[in-house]
């Protein structure tokens, strides 16, 4: 690892500080010691963090600090969009770590700065404007209350240049809905984690940012040629083609098929209301905009995620440009049993404009209607009738969620608070890890997402390690995993390296579509290189990525964390679904968990790693 120099290659070289209570701004150059240990993103970010919070930190004072950050992959390296949002969780009461793709962190770098810190909070409604590397703090009173899809189009107006990105919250960040998002104007979301809520209780409508900076990259000549590749190669494999023809929301049949696809808050095996939510069934009932650039128009991408379309539907109005993907299909269709592709693309509009995450409003929801069924609540609780499949119900209390009306705000706390306040049982079904609720991917069936989902350092997330991926054959020969792994050593093997790689993946800004099961780490580290200048090989990148999960959980310890908190929720480890080709199966969690404690050293009473593997890895905390 070589040490860098002053200059950054592929990054801006700057930190904007934003203290929001005196308006004032200071720009601080990057920390060479940690550019060298974290990267960027999601690393750089949770290092600043680690120094600026402890567990007397409320997660919604003006002391909790909002950073953004992007790393140097970001807007350089094919298939590359992602910026990390980090703080301390609303409502986990650990780390916040939200991704999000889209032009939105290409432009913040072009603007002058690889991140921005934000303290304190505004004494009325604002948004940060950072135009050139010129930053400001201007009104946003005549904002508060509105959507994202109408503030983004009002402060392009107020800067007078479409080219502006927006990153900003809706009515749920600013009602302070602990599963609420951040938005940006080409509708890309930091969902996770209620990040949105953080934004709120500062009074911070958004952040918008423009800028032509060039941002300096060793050699430039082979990152042309490495993208090109990377591009080329994409959408030859099977994953990247099956992005690129359907997107993720073409999972719903074959997740169904193997026995993925979550049902009924993940009580059922099989639903024939699947065929109608898929991606493919909407694919023919509308326009699709194919040449759309969904992700972002700042993006190089040849595969695409989502579908563009274009819908006029007289019951649901005019939906254009984003079409809903496989977690949001599975959390707003299976796992409520609403079939109506309309009323789901309705209802995914609607979390985007209030600013809320569809994976948490999901499975909250679910877990309401269940506990209707199931008579612990009764409409003198909810106000109306919150019947399984009722796609008018849905979008009713989606909205109250954001609004914090009626029973919404019993549900905005998202559903580990819920399940607590109302009780009766309901815990036992509320599906989530450390608060934060469980994505569309069947721990049961697949293991190695169990014990990822219980160990993640955010809560339940399946994209801090896709063992699911590897689980379903896309290995990851260059580190030795040329075979599905089906013993516990195996397993734990997929799960260290799935953890690491994520976490170097949430540094660098790189998109995990279009890297697992479509291109080697190999040719990764080459294009980091190229970038950077560093000297790098896929050896190294997996280690960075260790580094980077041992700080994440260092941080935790610090904020509270303990063994007990790597739980799997009760349904997945007791219950099993009686049909289909997960029936029988339960995660055996207390089984897997010692290997991977062992593996990862960490102590089994207090969950943290010894003073000697943090001397190892170089961690300087």
């Amino acid at each position: 690892m070589i040490k860098l120099e002053t200059r950054f290659y592929g990054y801006a070289g700057k930190i904007l500080e934003v203290d929001l209570e005196d308006e004032r701004f200071k720009s601080t150059p990057l920390n060479n010691r940690w550019v060298e240990l974290y990267v960027g993103g999601g690393g750089y970010a949770t290092r600043i963090l680690y120094d600026l919070i402890d567990e007397t930190i409320d997660p919604l004072s003006p002391e909790n600090p909002l950073i953004v950050m992007t790393g140097p992959f970001t807007g350089l390296a094919a298939i590359s969009p992602k910026t990390a949002v980090a703080t301390r969780s609303p409502l986990t009461g650990f780390l916040a770590k939200s991704m999000s793709s889209g032009s939105f962190g290409t432009v913040l770098k072009r603007s002058g700065y690889d991140g921005v810190i934000i303290r304190g909070k505004a004494k009325t409604p604002v948004f940060i404007s950072i135009i050139n590397n010129k930053p400001s703090v201007l009104d946003a009173k005549s904002l508060w209350g509105k959507g994202t899809f109408e503030t983004s189009k009002l402060i392009k107006e107020e800067l007078k240049s479409s080219k502006v990105k927006v990153a900003m919250i809706g009515p749920a960040g600013e009602n302070l809905v602990k599963i609420s998002s951040i938005i940006t104007d080409e509708r890309r979301a930091f969902g996770r984690t209620g990040v949105g809520a953080v934004m709120g209780s500062k009074n911070l409508k958004g952040i918008a940012v423009s800028g032509n900076l060039k941002i300096p990259v060793l050699d430039e000549k082979k990152l042309i040629e490495l993208n090109k590749r990377h591009l080329f190669i994409a959408p030859t494999t099977s994953r990247g083609g099956g992005l690129k023809a359907y997107g993720t929301g073409g999972g719903i049949i074959s997740g169904m098929q193997v026995g993925n696809l979550p049902i009924k808050n993940w009580t059922l095996g099989v639903w024939e209301g699947a065929e109608k939510i898929t991606t493919q069934t909407f694919m023919e009932k509308y326009k699709l905009g194919s040449g759309m650039k969904v992700c972002g128009e700042n993006v190089t991408c040849s595969i695409q995620c989502e579908r563009a379309i274009e819908m006029n539907d007289p019951e649901y109005g005019r939906s254009k440009g984003k079409g809903p993907e496989y977690e949001t299909l599975a959390a707003l269709g299976s796992m409520t049993l609403v079939d109506d592709i309309e009323g789901i693309i309705r209802a995914n509009d609607l979390c985007d404009d209030l600013g809320l995450d569809t994976i948490s409003t999901g499975v909250v929801v679910s877990w309401a209607m269940e506990a209707y069924e199931k008579g612990m609540l009764d409409a003198s609780d909810t106000g109306f009738s919150l019947r399984w499949g009722d796609v008018g119900s849905l979008i009713r209390i989606i909205r109250m969620i954001a609004y914090r009306e009626g029973f919404g705000a019993t549900l905005s706390d998202g559903v580990k608070a819920a399940s607590e306040k109302v009780g009766r049982g309901s815990e036992s079904f509320a599906v989530h890890v450390k608060g934060l609720e469980v994505p569309m991917h069947n721990p049961r069936l697949y293991n190695t997402m169990g014990v990822l989902y219980a160990v993640s350092n955010i809560g339940a997330s399946h994209l801090q390690g896709m063992g699911v991926l590897v689980e379903r054959g896309l290995l990851l020969p260059e580190y030795g995993i040329d075979s599905i792994p089906k013993d516990i050593a195996s397993k734990t093997r997929t799960e260290l390296i799935q953890q690491s790689l994520c976490a170097f993946a949430d540094s660098a800004g790189l998109c995990k579509f279009g890297v697992f099961g479509v291109i080697d780490f190999n040719h990764i580290a080459e294009t980091f290189n190229a970038i950077t200048g560093r000297s790098e090989d896929k050896n190294s990148v997996l280690k960075i990525g260790d580094r980077i999960w041992y700080l994440e959980r260092m941080l935790n310890g610090k904020l509270g964390l303990k063994t007990e908190d790597d739980r799997l929720p009760e349904r997945f480890v007791k219950e099993a679904v009686k049909e289909g080709p997960a029936a029988g199966f339960v995660c055996p969690i207390e089984e897997l968990l010692p290997e991977f404690y062992r593996a990862r050293e960490l102590d089994p009473v207090s969950g943290q790693p010894s003073a000697q593997k943090l001397k190892e890895l170089e961690l300087d905390i």
